[in-house]
């Protein structure tokens, strides 16, 4: 089933890290329900059951549209909101996961402020980036502005590359430079959703400082 966070909860969402660019893995109860559900929440609004219909109801979302899933999607109250590492059924196996490093498990390193990052997604208001302040919220993911025109120039699918639940392309990149004090982890993105995985992912636990969100582009434009 495909639900939406109620307003309220999609604050408490964007409060916590994400799993990976653009979703978040949770555990959570149903209001009313007693059994925990393992969810996947993409841009800490629509939330998609990991059960055997998942891989169907993420393929409808981005048929349809986001935004038209959004406002056609029932309200789903949450209750002991858990994030969670992974899922059994979509993380890769351990001897393919044990030769990457993903970011979080590496150490905070420093951008040096004239370092640019890239955030691609598939959602024109993407919910990391704070537009009222120009900056990423704490918690987000992006890769680096070469991984990202690499990418493009090869003509890589980005979704596959990044291993992002959405089944179809990538519409939006957001362009960010953060100052050298805004540390980030580096790493490698994992296999995940049946997607292969191998770009190069940053985690900014703090986010990044005021002003530093620069410009929205469409997918394959580079900025500057």
């Amino acid at each position: 089933m495909i639900f939406k966070v109620i307003p309220g909860q999609q604050e408490e969402l964007k409060s916590m890290p994400e799993t990976g660019m653009g979703y978040q893995f949770i555990q959570a109860k149903f209001k009313e329900e007693y059994t925990p559900r393992e969810l996947i929440v993409l841009n800490a609004v629509l939330i998609v059951d990991n059960d055997t219909q998942k891989k169907d109801n993420l393929k409808a979302i981005f048929s349809e549209g986001f935004r038209s899933s959004v406002r056609n999607s029932a309200y789903q109250e949450l209750e002991d909101i858990k994030l969670i590492s992974g899922t059994t059924s979509f993380s890769a196996s351990a001897e393919v996961g044990a030769l990457l490093s993903s970011a979080k498990e590496n150490p905070v390193i420093y951008p040096g402020g004239q370092m640019y990052f890239v955030r691609l997604s598939a959602y024109d208001d993407d919910i990391r980036i704070d537009k009222k302040n120009n900056c990423l919220l704490p918690g987000s993911f992006t890769t680096t502005k070469k991984d990202y025109e690499d990418c493009a120039n090869s003509k890589d699918d980005p979704v596959e590359r990044y291993a992002l639940p959405n089944e179809q392309k990538i519409d939006w990149a957001f362009h960010v430079l953060p100052q050298a004090k805004d540390g980030y982890k580096f790493g490698i993105v994992k296999p995940e959703f049946g997607k292969r995985g191998g770009g190069e992912e940053c985690f900014f636990g703090n986010g990044t400082s005021f002003g530093t969100f620069k410009k929205q582009t469409d997918y394959g434009i580079f900025y500057p």
